[in-house]
């Protein structure tokens, strides 16, 4: 990997690192449950829950894998 192909993937990692943070602040939080109640979903604060998680997890990989996850043959 190019050190370009890291400063590629640096910009996706801080902007879901951003995302995260707001998403995982009372009124993020909350638009997001919304959202997930208003398209009819039974535990919409679960949802919302499992999203941030999804987004924080995903960041936290390109963060340590700026190449992208170790492979395995």
């Amino acid at each position: 990997m190019t050190g370009r192909d890291a400063a590629r993937l640096a910009e996706p990692a801080g902007t879901l690192t951003e995302v995260d943070e707001f998403l995982r602040s009372p009124v993020g939080h909350a638009a997001l449950t919304a959202w997930y109640s208003a398209a009819g979903s039974i535990a919409p604060g679960y949802d919302a829950g499992l999203l941030i998680d999804q987004v924080s997890l995903t960041a936290l990989t390109l963060h340590a894998h700026p190449a992208g996850p170790p492979r395995t043959s």
